[in-house]
């Protein structure tokens, strides 16, 4: 399996995150791309799990999601580049290709087209083998049948059949209801339960001493964007079939890219996570936990991908992104590990449920970091770390850094909204630490990427020894690295870093001066705090 179709761009064109390889033209056209993920604000903390709430039957509202939407906000050109290279662009898999094609209508908002994509569904039927493959075709099939005035009730009760025969029984009784006209979904909350607990006296505290060892073997549950597809950047050869991605064919960025590091240390089993149901509740739209109960809730954005199925208030998320997509079929598919982004609080939810199972999950997108600071649960969540080989392991984290209570941290910050969010990172992370221990923080504010230099001169100023900043460039990086290397005792907390080769880079270099912002910091009581340089 290859990451790319034949003729695809050898770079990626997104920008999401602050993609940093991506063409020069493309980039600058992709360059507002984040300004339409609008963030929420912080997750409720405390408490216990909410029972699910019943409510009335779905609205039945005819158009519940603007897929012209996702392109406001963006330069008129991607539209048309976008269009452009996938009308130009054919698969020879007959699956992939109708994919292509369905995609292709929705960028292009052309209902006629649309149908003839659902043809093409249809015409695969009785050839299309495997059973994950032939329930993509089912389940694409009654999704549009409503637009393309064909039976909604027959085609959603042979999706039905088609989800059981695949092992999917929550789909499978979704499919049955919708086809049925009784579908009420049930919703519920997830207010994560944590507890941060600073010893009286406390001098010092460690980060990074979170770890997580993947075995041979181990079941690794993933999102499918930026893992093994990812349409913004002409990633659509994965082919739907149910089986283990093999290490080439993960593609080498973001959340790929460290799944390929795990993979280099140990032949895990990583398990893309696809085709995720989402219902509406007012303006929200919600994922599943592993009861069936919508409480997870997934951006609007996501939502408005052009890869999305819908049928009134429920959609098929094919191209699934984040932890709050992936608790279902994580739980379904029996993975040990989940990997995907945890920038929102939504996401953050999702991940302290999983933890909750069990279940660890590493997030290299890490912006939510802070919103689990003291999380309780039985699994290990680990943000913006690097993976290693060690004896016959891939271990994630374990990167343990001390500061102590009473030095300054000159902290990364930014008010700026879109693709630049992710630059406060490190102040979310350390605002939420403050609240329970008496750290000395020193905030300082960006405009966003090549910046951290701002972060370097005004520890060189405080003479501060510590800075919490995050590196997704190579400016951003140099900054990090001369002052990293200009004295060891001087230590950096890297958020939202680890998905980028100038970001790895500093923790590879650097392993006793870079951590990351680890959920469970490690305090310290000592006798003589003098004893020990910060």
């Amino acid at each position: 399996m290859t990451v790319g179709q034949q003729g695809s761009p050898s770079r990626p064109a997104r920008a999401a995150h602050g993609r940093s390889r991506a063409p020069r033209r493309v980039a600058m056209l992709l360059a507002a791309l984040l300004a339409a993920c609008a963030l929420a604000g912080c997750a409720t903390l405390g408490g216990r799990r909410q029972s699910p709430a019943t409510v009335p039957p779905l609205s039945g509202s005819p158009d519940p999601i603007c897929f012209d939407c996702f392109w406001q906000y963006q330069p008129a050109e991607l539209r048309e580049q976008i269009a452009g290279w996938y009308a130009s662009h054919p698969s020879p898999d007959p699956l992939i290709d109708a994919d292509r094609r369905y995609l292709l209508a929705r960028v292009r908002g052309d209902h006629d087209a649309l149908c003839a994509a659902r043809r093409a569904f249809e015409a695969l039927r009785n050839t299309v083998a495997g059973a994950a493959r032939r329930l993509m075709v089912e389940e694409t099939l009654a999704f549009t049948a409503a637009e393309c005035g064909a039976d909604v009730s027959a085609a959603f009760a042979r999706a039905s059949r088609s989800a059981a025969a695949a092992g999917q029984p929550f789909k499978a009784d979704v499919y049955r209801r919708l086809a049925d006209g009784n579908f009420t979904p049930r919703f519920g909350e997830a207010a994560i339960r944590r507890r941060l607990v600073v010893p009286a006296g406390t001098t010092a505290y460690v980060l990074g001493t979170s770890t997580i060892r993947v075995a041979a073997g181990e079941r690794i549950g993933v999102q499918m964007e930026r893992t093994v597809r990812d349409w913004l950047s002409y990633q659509l050869a994965w082919d739907f079939e149910d089986r283990p991605a093999a290490r080439d064919a993960l593609i080498p960025w973001h959340e790929g890219s460290r799944l390929r590091d795990i993979m280099e240390a140990v032949p895990a089993e990583i398990v893309p996570l696809p085709g995720i149901l989402a219902v509406r509740q007012g303006d929200r739209w919600l994922a599943a936990d592993e009861r069936g109960v919508f409480r997870f809730e997934v951006l609007r954005d996501k939502i408005e991908y052009p890869t999305t199925r819908f049928h009134r208030d429920v959609a098929l998320l094919v191209d699934t992104h984040g932890i709050a997509s992936l608790v279902e079929p994580a739980v379904r598919r029996g993975a040990r590990l989940v990997v995907g982004c945890c920038d929102t609080p939504y996401k953050a939810q999702a991940a302290w449920w999983l933890a909750s199972l069990g279940i660890d999950v590493y997030y290299p997108c890490d912006r939510a970091a802070g919103d689990l600071l003291g999380y309780e649960g039985k699994g290990t969540l680990i943000g913006s770390a690097p993976v290693r080989s060690q004896d016959g392991f891939a271990v994630i984290g374990d990167r343990p850094v001390r500061f102590s209570v009473s030095e300054t941290v000159v902290v990364e910050d930014t008010d700026v909204a879109g693709g630049y969010q992710y630059y406060d990172a490190p102040a979310r992370y350390f605002r939420r630490l403050a609240e329970s221990l008496p750290v000395q923080l020193d905030f300082v504010k960006v405009t966003g990427p090549d910046q951290s230099s701002r972060v370097v001169a005004r520890a060189l100023e405080l003479g501060a020894e510590a800075i919490a900043v995050r590196a997704r460039t190579d400016e951003d990086a140099r900054a990090v690295r001369e002052w990293l290397a200009a004295a060891p005792a001087r230590r950096a907390v890297l958020f939202h870093t680890a998905p980028y080769p100038a970001g790895v880079a500093l923790f590879q270099e650097f392993p006793r001066q870079t951590t990351f912002g680890d959920p469970r910091p490690r305090f310290l009581v000592e006798e003589t705090a003098a004893k020990h340089r910060p």
